[in-house]
């Protein structure tokens, strides 16, 4: 399960920002700053957002209205492992449909 916060931090991130960026470049801007991507937590995906996220934003040139800001934390930080987002709900879904034709 904590593959899963980092998948959904940086697809919130993506999102946000309107590309894809480096997977890479986000696991070691976590790892060099005390975290552990392949076991990341809520209090750790907490951390990231209180003291990197501004950093990883500006790297990637996003400048983001405060109310924007707000709205990534709250996704990122709502974030239930234990409950799959819409997006895997509706896939798996799909998946069922494509396996019954």
């Amino acid at each position: 399960m904590p593959k899963r916060y980092f998948e959904h931090l940086y697809n919130e991130i993506c999102v946000v920002v309107g590309r894809r960026i480096s997977r890479y470049d986000l696991w070691l801007l976590m790892w060099d700053n005390g975290g552990d991507p392949d076991e990341l937590d809520r209090s750790q995906a907490r951390h990231f957002v209180e003291n990197n996220l501004s950093a990883l934003l500006i790297e990637q040139s996003c400048v983001l209205a405060p109310r924007a800001r707000k709205r990534l934390e709250r996704r990122i930080l709502h974030f239930d492992p234990d409950h799959p987002t819409p997006e895997e709900w509706l896939g798996s879904l799909c998946e069922q449909f494509r396996q019954a034709a």
